[in-house]
């Protein structure tokens, strides 16, 4: 299995302490020793705000009373130790949260630009300025050295939606996946992981390429796992544990995901499907419903289990379909769909309206994988199911047909009245 970016193990990580723990009211004391100790405390301290997408941390917040903090300052790792505020310009009023609160934001007034004297972990002396953004993190985490929290200085508290506090992680891999993907972190969602299919050779050089949700991980900042096969399930679910996931979300991964997965969140494990379940179970929902002249379709988010799209539903929303429509239109308006009934479907989750309804198995119908030659055209066959296949088709993998040993795509077709025979 291919892991690009950094997971935390629990034994390589520290647990953070709540805002009612007495160690974040207490000043913390002045580190004298420079030794291994400081050094691994340092190290975990690091991994732990990696996990918990922090931009800084202080020692208190782990349950540590001495004056270390680390912070992800433009970038760069930065360990301040017995760090103190020599000189503050300026005023600026933003909100911030803090890891220790979690769930809340509060405005809170900070000096514009700030210098730090410190010393790193050898004991060296040390001079850093920062401002805006940076000036605010670091009076915020200087703060706690001294028991102070910032919902003590805030002009204004406010709850956060719960549901971004849900720590999710996300499985997908073509573009279907990614616009549900680059929804979840604009609406501010924490994706703390994402598992997609493996690079595979693409277009017509036959290049390596990623998969369009990779990519978006990384450019993000997301760990991102790319399991082979079945084979590598067990160290699958393993990894997936340390990311200590509420919920796994899926969408178009494409393939069924055993029980040790599912297992993994905490509150479980949940899926966005391209149709109103229980029709067009299976991996060609989109090009189905178009082939059979649906005129209603619309996007299920359930509850998984082993079977292929056979899980509770949790919550639902439809749309009407119009007899010009093409299978990239579909696939557009229901990943744009998806998103916003998926963000519906977590804030219910979040205020424990997680109840599925059971699906009605004798309702179902199948969507199974597009398969070889279902795209070329075959003549004899009704002018209203030949041009549904052409819509369905578009624009991928585009119907096709051949004339004189040659292929060609058809991209549109009209049905026109007549009294011949299909075909001719």
């Amino acid at each position: 299995m291919q892991i690009t970016g950094r997971i935390i193990s629990p034994a390589e990580r520290m647990p953070l302490v709540a805002s009612d723990d007495p160690v974040l009211r207490r000043r913390a004391d002045v580190v004298t020793k420079f030794d291994d100790d400081l050094g691994e405390l340092l190290d975990r301290m690091q991994n732990t705000m990696h996990h918990e997408g922090g931009v800084g941390l202080a020692a208190p917040q782990v349950g540590c009373g001495y004056r270390v903090v680390v912070t992800n300052y433009g970038g760069e790792l930065i360990e301040l130790v017995n760090p103190e505020i020599v000189m503050a310009e300026g005023s600026q009023l933003g909100y911030e949260g803090c890891l220790s609160v979690p769930g809340y934001m509060g405005e809170v007034e900070r000096p514009e630009k700030v210098r730090l004297r410190y010393e790193d972990r050898d004991g060296r002396r040390c001079w850093l300025d920062a401002e805006d953004w940076g000036a605010r993190v670091l009076s915020h985490e200087l703060d706690h050295l001294d028991g102070d929290l910032f919902i003590d200085c805030s002009e204004r508290v406010v709850r956060l939606r719960p549901e971004l506090g849900l720590r999710l992680v996300f499985m997908g891999t073509p573009e279907f996946a990614e616009e549900i993907l680059d929804s979840l972190l604009d609406d501010g969602f924490k994706v703390v992981g994402v598992v997609t299919a493996p690079d595979r050779r693409r277009n017509r050089g036959q290049n390596v390429l990623p998969p369009a949700v990779k990519k978006l991980a990384v450019g993000s900042g997301i760990p991102v796992l790319q399991p082979e096969s079945s084979d590598d399930d067990s160290e699958l679910a393993q990894t997936l544990s340390w990311l200590e996931p509420d919920l796994i979300v899926t969408a178009a991964y494409g393939r069924i995901l055993p029980r040790r997965i599912l297992d993994v969140p905490r509150l479980g494990s949940i899926n966005v499907h391209a149709s109103l379940l229980p029709e067009y179970r299976g991996a060609a929902p989109i090009q189905r419903q178009i082939m059979d002249g649906a005129t209603i379709s619309g996007v299920t988010i359930y509850w998984m289990d082993e079977g292929m799209d056979t899980g509770p539903i949790l919550h639902r929303r439809e749309i009407d379909l119009p007899g010009d429509i093409t299978g990239g239109k579909l696939h557009d308006e229901l990943a744009e769909l998806g998103a916003s009934t998926l963000a519906e479907a977590l804030a219910m989750i979040a205020r424990g309206e997680s109840a599925g309804c059971p699906q009605d198995d004798s309702l179902a119908t199948f969507a199974p994988k597009i398969g070889p030659g279902e795209a070329r055209i075959q003549w004899d066959r009704d002018a209203q199911r030949l041009q549904r296949q052409v819509r369905a088709f578009n624009p991928h993998p585009g119907a096709e047909t051949y004339w004189r040993g040659k292929r060609l795509k058809i991209l549109e077709a009209s049905v026109e009245e007549g009294s011949a025979e299909p075909g001719r």
